[in-house]
Formats: C-alpha cells, sequence, structure tokens
C-alpha cells in the first residue's frame, strides 16, 4: 500500500512516513546507507516493505566509473518521473558521490529531485529529508568541506549475520583515476571506542561477522600521526576474547600493507585470511602514472609474504585496462602478475576518464575495442587460473559460516572467503557455522557436503 502525506502534515506525523534506501557502488556506500536509514528511523520514520510502498525514495549514489554514474542517472531520472506520477507528494532524494561530482548535471534535473545533497553534509541528510518532507520544500545542500572528525554510529543492518563498520572515511591516497578523494575528503579515522563500542554491540546482538571497512584500512590512525592499524586487530582479538565471530578488513592499498598485518592475521582466532589487494596494473610504467606508490616487484613481495606465510588465505585484487598510455608490452605485463599471484578473485575495469581528477587531462589513447578485448583476454586468463585451483580443494575440510538459502539450498563462506554450496538440503539454519567436505563442482562452484 502507497501511504499518501496528508494535507496539512504536522511534526507529530512524521511516523506515518515510510523510506526507502537504494544503493549504488561499493561496500562502503552499503554501509553509509545503513548509516542513513538508522538515522531516518531515529528522526521517526519507517522502514517500507519495498521501494514502491515508500514515500521517501534515497538514492545512495557512486561515482567512480563513468558507464555506472551515467547508468545511475538515468534510473535516478526514469524512476523519478514514474513516481512522481503515481504519488506527487512522494520525496526524491539524490545524495552521495554522484551528488557531490555531478551537481551541476543533477540541478538540471531539479524538477523531480526534492532534496539533492553531496557527501560532507551526510549527518544533516536526515534532517534536510524530514524539512522537505514535512514543509514540502525543495532543498539543495552542499557543504566544500569535509568534517574533520569521523565519529559515525548506528546502523540498521541490512543482515542478522554479517555487519559492516567503517573504521575510517575519506582518502588521501589521489591515485590519478580516482574521484574518492575529491568525493569523500581527507581520510578520517574512527575513534578507537567508537569502534570497540559498535563491534561490542554486533558481538551481544549475534552476529556472526563483521567487515571492517575503509577506503585504505592499513592507513587507519595516520591522520592521527600513528599507525595504529596493526594496534586495532591486536585489541580486537583482545576486545572479543572467546566470543565466536569472524572479523574480515577491506580494502588494503599495497603500499601501506605490512607484514606485521600478515603475522596478527596468521596468530589470531577471529581475524579472517583473506586479503584484498588491488593491483590496478602490472606495468611499473603504468602504476607510476596512475601514481600508485609501488612497483610491479613491491607488490608480487607481499602477494608472496601472504602465500607463504598463510597457505590457506585467499588474496583478491582489482585490475584496469586501457589506462591512458597502455601498451601491449604494458598489458602483457599485468597478465605476467595475474599469473605469478594466481588470484582467487578480481575485479575488473575498463578505464573510464573521471572529471577532476589527474588522469582526466591525458589523453585516453586506448581505442574503446582494443580495452574490450584486453578486458576479455584478462577475464579468460583469471578464470582459467580459478579453474586451475579448484581441483586441489578436493576432500578439503573446511569451516564456514552459512549465510544464503537459494533454490532451497544452503551456502556459506569459509574464514578465507570461498564461498560453498551444500548439495543436499539439510537441518542447518542459516547463521550457523558447519564443517564441510568440498568438492568442485560445474563451472566456478564449490561444493561441501556436512562432515560426518
Amino acid at each position: 500500500m502507497e501511504i499518501k502525506r496528508k494535507p496539512g502534515f504536522t511534526v507529530r506525523e512524521v511516523a506515518l512516513a515510510t523510506f526507502w534506501v537504494e544503493t549504488f557502488g561499493c561496500q562502503m556506500n552499503k554501509s553509509r546507507s545503513e548509516h542513513l536509514a538508522y538515522q531516518l528511523q531515529e528522526l521517526g520514520f519507517y522502514l517500507a516493505e519495498g521501494p514502491e510502498e515508500a514515500d521517501i525514495f534515497v538514492f545512495n549514489t557512486c561515482a567512480v566509473r563513468e558507464h555506472a554514474a551515467e547508468r545511475a542517472m538515468n534510473i535516478i531520472v526514469k524512476f523519478a518521473q514514474e513516481k512522481k506520477e503515481k504519488n506527487p507528494d512522494s520525496i526524491i532524494v539524490v545524495c552521495g558521490c554522484l551528488g557531490q561530482l555531478e551537481r551541476e548535471k543533477l540541478l538540471g534535473k531539479d524538477e523531480k529531485i526534492d532534496v539533492l545533497a553531496g557527501t560532507h553534509n551526510w549527518g544533516k541528510i536526515p534532517f534536510l529529508i524530514k524539512k522537505a518532507w514535512q514543509e514540502k520544500v525543495k532543498i539543495v545542500d552542499f557543504q566544500e568541506e569535509a568534517p574533520s572528525l569521523y565519529e559515525e554510529r548506528g546502523y540498521c543492518h541490512s543482515s542478522k549475520i554479517s555487519a559492516y563498520l567503517p573504521i575510517t572515511f575519506g582518502c588521501d591516497n589521489f591515485c590519478s583515476y580516482c574521484v574518492v578523494p575529491y568525493t569523500t575528503g581527507k581520510e578520517r579515522s574512527k575513534p578507537g571506542e567508537i569502534i570497540k563500542e559498535e563491534l561490542m554491540n554486533l558481538a551481544e546482538e549475534g552476529f556472526r561477522e563483521v567487515t571492517l571497512l575503509g577506503q585504505n584500512v592499513n592507513s587507519y590512525g595516520r591522520d592521527r600521526k600513528e599507525e595504529a592499524f596493526e594496534e586495532l586487530l591486536l585489541d580486537i582479538e583482545e576486545w572479543l576474547g572467546n566470543k565466536k565471530i569472524w572479523v574480515r578488513f577491506l580494502t588494503s592499498h599495497p603500499r601501506d600493507f605490512r607484514e606485521k598485518i600478515v603475522r596478527i592475521v596468521k596468530d589470531s582466532r577471529v581475524l579472517c585470511p583473506y586479503f584484498h589487494l588491488p593491483l590496478q596494473a602490472g606495468s611499473n610504467k603504468i602504476l607510476q602514472l596512475m601514481k600508485r606508490g609501488y612497483t610491479r616487484e613491491d607488490y608480487l613481495n607481499k602477494v608472496n609474504l601472504i602465500r607463504q606465510s598463510i597457505p590457506s588465505a585467499r588474496i583478491g585484487t582489482d585490475i584496469i585496462v586501457g589506462f591512458p598510455g597502455e601498451t601491449d608490452s604494458d598489458f602483457q605485463e599485468t597478465l605476467d602478475i595475474v599469473r605469478k599471484a594466481q588470484f582467487d578473485v578480481a575485479y575488473t575495469y575498463v578505464y573510464s576518464p573521471r572529471p577532476g581528477t589527474a588522469a582526466y587531462l591525458l589523453e585516453d589513447d586506448v581505442p574503446l575495442p582494443e580495452k574490450k578485448e584486453r578486458l576479455h583476454v584478462l577475464n579468460d586468463t583469471l578464470r582459467n587460473i580459478y579453474r586451475g585451483k579448484l581441483p586441489s580443494l578436493q576432500g578439503k575440510v573446511m569451516e564456514i559460516l552459512i549465510d544464503r538459502k537459494e533454490g532451497g539450498l544452503l551456502s556459506g563462506r569459509g574464514a578465507n572467503n570461498l564461498r560453498v554450496y551444500l548439495r543436499e538440503p539439510c537441518s542447518i539454519e542459516v547463521g550457523e557455522w558447519i564443517e564441510v567436505v568440498l568438492t568442485p563442482g560445474e563451472g566456478n562452484k564449490v561444493y561441501g557436503s556436512v562432515k560426518k
């Protein structure tokens, strides 16, 4: 049922309004949406059962890739048009990185957008939504400077099993292709006492796994003039004591990834041996143009450190093809690292120029058909590597956390992030840990049978 706003809507009637948050982009965006949902509920709004039932529809946007940003903009315009036709009193909110980066474009579509905001005034957005709903006014609100502190707390988690817990926000790296430092501002670290409070609450509420989030978790504490990530990991081990819970972290910047992190994870009872290390390119020339701050040799040394220290660990990465100046020889160097690193997970992209970045000034000289061909070759290489590793899993015993039920069948992830599908129906519930015997199946799937 669609709840419509009454004429002369008063402050006390805010509880009659429902909202829905649609998220584009990364895990950090998903977490920010969960925080926004928490704040809206604190103000008296109710989470709708679905997007069609919501009075207030919030788009939390991403601007990292050109195609995705354009697609998001088209979806927003189309949805807003249809929503307003069905319910003229509904409120359309656009916020997040796309709002911060492309405000002029979005202002041109202002007819259907009721609240337009960016990233720097995140804590204010629920109050802007409340004002727009109660007073029937359109609001454009941007804060040019990012807040100096990051003390966000309170999340409406979309899962009862797994939770995101941001420990930093913002980025100081300024990789030449990336808009994130421009849309999020300088890196800010969340105080340890807030992280402890949030983490212990999650553990007490029965969450089974928590993922620490940051654009670069390895630089946690650097804004306070200290390298504090390792100390935070050790503190987490102490705080959780004997509680049965897994803790993951994303994302690690290869430049700041240190040997001590691997040692701590190796000896930990709660920290998971999955490391996401975005390579981006395998050529030193391109890495320098990207301003990544490491060489291919540095990167391979860190991968080898992980493989030798924790043989069961899995490693994920991100790779961009077709960066300005990338020759076929440069691309072959990327393929060479891919074969040597034997990645377990990879997210691959075609380079797209983003306004405001240093790389935007470079000539985008790799033709699109060549970019697509390189992406195809790269994905084929990664797929073959993954399939080649599957037979080694046969018969191995692994503990997994059941977190999904699809088509009557359960699946879960190991501490090293390997997804395993149970072959047969069983009485196990989502949220339980079980030991399984692994069997590679068709395609890229890994199956498991409950260990007797």
